[in-house]
């Protein structure tokens, strides 16, 4: 092994050591979050916050249009390359598409939202209303986290969404009681934005801080924009369809089941997400890589690194599965209160869902960061069109139970999908269960 190999081994553990620090510390904060909010609200309200971060969620889907994903991948390209007059001229023009789509989707769903605000439930329409001042400050701060990240500050990059955003969050809604008398879902909403503002100014101060002198002196920036308008479009359906595949259970579960069982899901959904946070973890910190390595040409270093997080992965993963199937209903009695306990069954099977996502590995970063992303956005528009189906088909029958089988269904078919896809156009095996025939590695 060479020197060179072992230093990227080194400079990827501090890395990948750091990001699964931020990603614990952001499952923590979003753990206490929902128990505090279930604690204050019930489950029936904490149901009715859950749906519309959902509604919000999947309305807020054409405001950053990939262009967070563009970033990062093209930042590392262009970095490798010296080309700073381009990372300039990306910076600015995915800031200005950015801001414009999100500013016309806060609009529009605003004039819809108040359009049906009669046919809704008052608490339900304000709550809406004041929550889609979210999209314009959330997708500014994507793109300054991604421009960070792209610059292969990993762990720096996720502080504002992952860590500054819901410390602040919790922060004040633990001491919103001392001031009002209820909290409710409208004050929690209220609580979110400001989180947000707060993530969008430390966004701003660290990407100011570690933005090379290069750019900063960059006086004529350089663009190459149907370039990107070509790769921004299948990045915008592949976070598109991350974002419908990860809320569109929540949302049809809503339309069918009360607000109490839509409360219990969300716990569900948020406690499963603890399989396949070490995943997300490394993700963050292999993507620039990823990206630079396909560009150099340096395909054993790139499976060497593949295999190495995908072990990491791995162990990361087993533990919560464990707990979860045996001891699921128990823990979330424990944490969210007696009327949470029965998601036990439906958190084993969303547990199972998320393992075989972790099994498979960094399928989708791989595709993604490779230019190869229109074949994630087959596999991920294929698992929403089951997920939906499924979703449809299983929760009027079933509930909760039903939203976790098309949920874990959809999640394992895209995995298996994507990993052929990495096998076949990349000559990589993404998965920690299986050694490359094709390549001896180190």
């Amino acid at each position: 092994m060479t020197l060179e190999l072992l230093s990227l081994k080194q400079q990827l553990l501090k890395g990948g050591a750091g990001s699964v620090l931020v990603k614990a510390t952001f499952a923590f904060l979003s753990f206490t979050i929902s128990v505090v909010l279930a604690r204050y609200l019930g489950a029936e309200g904490f149901g009715v916050y859950a749906f519309i971060i959902a509604l919000i969620m999947l309305i807020s889907i054409p405001a950053v249009i990939g262009v967070p994903e563009l970033i990062v991948r093209e930042t590392a390209k262009y970095q490798a390359k010296g080309n700073w007059e381009l990372i300039a001229g990306l910076w600015l023009w995915g800031s200005k598409v950015v801001i414009s789509f999100s500013v016309a989707v806060l609009l529009t769903a605003s004039l819809v939202i108040f359009s049906f605000a009669d046919y809704v439930d008052e608490v339900k329409s304000q709550a809406v209303l004041i929550s889609v001042l979210i999209i314009p400050l959330a997708a500014v701060v994507s793109i300054k986290s991604a421009s960070i990240r792209g610059l292969r500050h990993t762990v720096l990059g996720q502080l504002p969404d992952s860590i500054i955003r819901p410390f602040m969050f919790l922060i004040l809604i633990l001491v919103a009681p001392f001031f009002i008398k209820t909290l409710g879902v409208i004050d929690v909403f209220y609580a979110y934005i400001f989180s947000v503002v707060i993530a969008l100014i430390a966004s701003l101060f660290f990407l100011k801080k570690v933005k090379p002198v290069q750019i900063a002196q960059v006086t004529t920036p350089d663009y190459d924009i149907e370039a990107w308008k070509k790769s921004v479009l299948p990045l915008a359906l592949i976070s598109g369809l991350h974002v419908i595949n990860g809320y569109v259970d929540i949302l049809i579960l809503g339309l069918f089941r009360g607000d109490e069982e839509v409360g219990v899901y969300r716990a569900v959904v948020q406690m499963s997400l603890l399989v396949s946070f070490g995943l997300q973890a490394i993700n963050q910190v292999l993507h620039p890589h990823f990206s630079r390595l396909y560009t150099l040409g340096d395909h054993q270093k790139l499976q060497t690194i593949v295999t190495i997080s995908a072990r990491v992965i791995l162990l990361i993963s087993l533990p919560p599965v464990v707990l979860f199937v045996f001891y699921g209903a128990d823990i979330l009695g424990m944490i969210f209160g007696d009327p949470f306990y029965v998601g036990g069954m439906a958190l084993a099977i969303l547990a199972f869902g998320q393992l075989v996502n972790a099994l498979m590995g960094s399928v989708g970063a791989l595709l993604n960061m490779t230019g190869h992303e229109r074949y994630t956005v087959r596999g991920v528009a294929l698992a929403a069109v089951v997920n939906i189906v499924l979703n449809f088909a299983l929760i009027p029958f079933y509930g909760m139970l039903g939203a976790a089988i098309a949920t874990a269904v959809s999640l394992a078919m895209w995995n298996l999908l994507l990993r052929y896809y990495v096998r076949q156009k990349l000559n990589i095996e993404p998965s920690a269960l299986f050694k490359s025939t094709r390549l001896k590695l180190n």
